[in-house]
Formats: structure tokens, C-alpha cells, sequence
């Protein structure tokens, strides 16, 4: 539990989020909150705008057809540009 204290601010009062307690649920700076009061506490929720989702393929999947034992192989991409060895 992260004990927080509330400030003055202008005319209003607020309390500082620690980067810890942000970054568990995927805020930013900037993020935007929703505030509600709910059985006597302030319960306070990010807004997530845009929710980015990424869909990592499993690697059993990637290879599932791939036949026989893995070679890497370098490949020259074009033409010297500098002073590589080749």
C-alpha cells in the first residue's frame, strides 16, 4: 500500500501519482483519470484513449512448417557505401 498526501494546488488540492503506481496500470504522463466516489472513497481509474493491442505470435506457430534444422544466412544488401570489408 503507497500512503499519498494531499497538496494545495491553486485553489484546489490533489496528490502526486508515484511512476510506480502509473506504470502497473499503463499510464503515461499526461494520461487522463476518471474520479467517482464510491462507498466513501475516491476511486480513481485511467482513460485509456487508445488501447494498443499487439498480437505476438506464438513460436511453435511461426515454425510449424519449417522442415528440418534452422541456418542462418547473412545476406548482402547492395553495394559498398563506406570502407566495409567484404
Amino acid at each position: 500500500m503507497t500512503t499519498l498526501t494531499l497538496s494545495k494546488w491553486g485553489n484546489a488540492q490533489g496528490v502526486r501519482l508515484p511512476k510506480e503506481l502509473r506504470e502497473q496500470v499503463g499510464m503515461a504522463d499526461g494520461s487522463r483519470l476518471e474520479a467517482t466516489v464510491k462507498d466513501g472513497a475516491i476511486v480513481l481509474r485511467p482513460l485509456h484513449d487508445k488501447t494498443r493491442v499487439i498480437h505476438v505470435p506464438r513460436l511453435s506457430d511461426v515454425f510449424r512448417e519449417r522442415q528440418g534444422e534452422y541456418k542462418a544466412v547473412e545476406e548482402l544488401g547492395g553495394p559498398s557505401v563506406g570502407e566495409e570489408e567484404l
